[in-house]
């Protein structure tokens, strides 16, 4: 047997031998198509097996996008070191009497929180716990025990809409009224931020109050409205601050002198220089989707026919930077402050020579946010980081008494600061930022005895202004259009607001300035690239999209410059008519003061109109052409038929515009729902289901 298979082995091995070339050989890529196949093969095994090796690796700083974002090189003392998220276990910790929560979307709340909780512990020696809602466990505020009291300062925007960070509260809010707990140990008091031209005017306020007092919570004082529709946020917060103080007194807390506390330590220094970036807004790290980019302006023109008015429209580039959009988003633009007001202020502060010196800005205040760099030029602070150019509220002007420098001065400002109808009267007829403010209780003084820290603190920090953007991200990816009307509010023949943001586009894109007074001049970055300057911007995401289906029909609703984002839908719908693809039917309401003047873009449409022929229908007012005022709303209220049928069929609606005019055209179609036989309840129900699917959607403002 040994020599039988000792025999046959060479005999085997020749088989085996011949067996694993035929397989080699057909496995043997034959054709093309196999050689392109291996090949994918191989390279989609490399990428399998390399992945989180040589790409897409981990990002070790992942987690920071789900923390509160912080600036950039500020003082770190004020982050949060605590780990529990009861909010009552808190409060006995510290050792505090009271917590104010603050559920803010642009950040308005939070800086009322932050000056209540100074004033309550310098004022009346009262330690309160100035917290972020989305930091603590919702349902441990039903554990604050009668010895302690809580504040809500709540936002509401949109469509009646909780801040981000009050959605948490905003749930539980619905489960006590859902579960009938009880709350009968909880004492608060409670105010609401709002704009009245808003259909659901501080409801946020008005739905977390009624659910506390129907599960028996004691609010200690009415609930307080501020209403920004008359730019009265400011003023109607001080108002319901004066009762909460009065309620201090009540409650036995000592009222202690006024006097000012430093929250920050400014000093001169020359050993140290500051980064370039602190000289811009580049180092600024708040709530935005993308970061800030320096970007050229092209293809900048004049859209207004004729009148005294300026309407700009103008690209950004966005060249090779990292930041993109999507159609329908929105872009900050960061302005810079005028010349102008630059010098004024250094002047009035007698600061003029030490313009260009380095300040050192340590926080004293643990729970103070930094608005500044750490290291900045004052000729930075207040030309990109502080708004110097905005009204002064009331309060300021008693803070400032403290330090005048005669009696009559000290006097004239509280003249004004201690009486609420006097200081509206002077509001209304001039135009009080700080230095104008200093320059006119005080003609040709210089108030070198203000601390430079307390103008530092008054100040508030620049932010930027929104514009809805009107190019479509599908036909121009790497330019951003923006379209903007320059805004010049008359006071008096001698006193003029310009709009800050507005006219520094217009000063950057070199356009001729329409208005009759000179407007205002800055200090642009230079783009020789370019026939503008440059500006600095970020991409800020929004939910105002089209539907995903080219097919659905829209109804499109604007007047003015609310017209930006429907530019940039019809523009897309138009490319894919173009391709081939199916586009639904687009109903468009477009209204401004006359078609021979201020028609934005209505060469434009014509062509669009010829492209897309039935498919593109557009229905003008024109408020100021004849006898007639005629307006958007009383257009879509001669059209509401057809309106209800089209969304009743299936269309998306989208309002942009200012806000009053969003509220008159939901009431016009409401109103028609009526008419046509729907009850009241029936109505809001048929609303609010359109608004939840994203049927009916509105970009508004003011």
């Amino acid at each position: 047997m040994a020599d039988l298979a000792s025999s046959l082995h060479p005999f085997l091995q020749t088989l085996q031998d011949q067996s694993a070339q035929s397989l080699v050989q057909a496995l043997k890529p034959q054709t093309v198509t196999d050689r392109v196949a291996v090949l994918l093969f191989l390279l989609s095994a490399f990428g399998y097996l390399s992945r989180g090796r040589v790409w897409d690796k981990p990002d070790p700083y992942h987690n920071v996008w789900f923390e509160r974002p912080q600036q950039e090189g500020g003082n770190t003392s004020h982050k949060r070191t605590e780990t529990s998220r009861d909010v009552s276990q808190r409060l006995e910790e510290g050792k505090y009497q009271c917590v104010i929560f603050w559920g803010s979307q642009s950040g308005t709340s939070e800086r009322f929180a932050e000056a209540l909780g100074r004033e309550c512990s310098s004022r009346f020696g009262i330690n309160a716990l100035v917290a972020d809602l989305s930091d603590f466990e919702p349902e441990s505020i039903s554990s604050i025990s009668q010895n302690h009291f809580a504040i809500f300062l709540l936002s509401t925007y949109g469509e009646g809409d909780p801040s981000d960070n009050t959605t948490g509260l905003w749930d539980w809010i619905k489960s006590i009224k859902d579960n009938e707990k009880s709350l009968s140990n909880l004492r608060y008091l409670a105010f609401g931020l709002g704009n009245s031209n808003y259909k659901y005017y501080n409801r946020v306020l008005d739905v977390v109050a009624d659910a506390l007092d129907a599960t028996g919570a004691t609010a200690l004082i009415p609930r307080g409205r501020a209403d920004d529709a008359t730019g009265g946020t400011e003023e109607d917060f001080q108002a319901w601050k004066d009762d909460v103080f009065a309620l201090f007194r009540k409650m036995g807390y000592a009222e202690r002198p006024i006097k000012y506390e430093p929250s920050i330590e400014v000093s001169f220094t020359t050993g140290e220089e500051p980064h370039e970036s602190t000289t811009s807004v580049t180092h600024q790290k708040s709530n935005l989707n993308s970061s800030i980019a320096s970007l050229p302006i092209r293809n900048a023109r004049e859209l207004f026919t004729a009148g005294d008015r300026n309407c700009i429209h103008l690209e950004l580039d966005l060249g090779h930077h990292e930041l993109g959009y999507k159609t329908g988003d929105h872009i900050g633009i960061w302005p810079t402050n005028p010349d102008q007001e630059v010098n004024r202020l250094f002047e009035v502060l007698g600061l003029t020579a030490r313009r260009q010196e380095t300040v050192k800005i340590t926080a004293l205040d643990g729970s103070c946010k930094n608005k500044l760099p750490p290291l900045t030029t004052l000729e930075a602070a207040f030309r990109h980081h502080l708004e110097i150019c905005a009204p002064v509220p009331r309060k300021t002007f008693v803070d400032i008494a403290e330090f005048a420098a005669s009696p009559d001065v000290k006097s004239k400002l509280l003249y004004y600061g201690q009486d609420r109808d006097r200081y509206a009267q002077l509001a209304a007829s001039t135009h009080l930022n700080f230095a104008r403010l200093l320059q006119l209780v005080g003609p040709g003084h210089v108030w070198n005895s203000l601390p430079l820290s307390f103008v530092l603190d008054t100040l508030l920090p620049l932010q930027p202004r929104y514009y809805s953007i009107s190019s479509s991200s599908v036909i121009s990816p790497r330019r951003i259009a923006v379209t903007a009307l320059v805004v010049n509010h008359n006071l008096s023949p001698e006193s003029v607001i310009h709009g800050l943001a507005s006219n520094y586009l217009l000063s950057a894109t070199k356009l001729p300035n329409n208005a009759s007074g000179p407007s205002p001049s800055y200090s642009l970055q230079e783009s020789p690239e370019s026939e503008g300057g440059r500006l600095y911007a970020h991409v800020r995401k929004s939910k105002f999209k089209l539907p995903l289906t080219s097919s659905t029909p829209l109804v499109l609703i604007s007047a003015g410059t609310g017209f930006a984002p429907f530019r940039a839908f019809i523009a897309e719908r138009a490319k894919l008519h173009a391709l081939g693809k199916p586009v639904g039917h687009m109903l468009v309401f477009f209204g401004c003061r006359s078609a021979e003047s201020d028609y934005i873009y209505r060469d434009e449409l014509e062509k669009f109109q010829t492209q897309l022929g039935d498919r593109l229908e557009i229905v003008t007012a024109f408020s100021r052409d004849g006898n007639k005022k005629v307006y958007v709303q009383d257009r879509v209220a001669e059209n509401s038929t057809r309106v209800l049928e089209m969304l009743d069929a299936g269309a998306n609606m989208y309002i942009c515009g200012k806000a009053s005019m969003a509220r008159e055209v939901d009431r016009k179609l409401e109103d028609a729902k009526v008419a046509s036989g729907s009850g009241e309840s029936e109505v809001k129900a048929w609303t609010d289901a359109l608004k939840k699917r994203g049927k009916w959607k509105a970009d508004v403002w003011g």
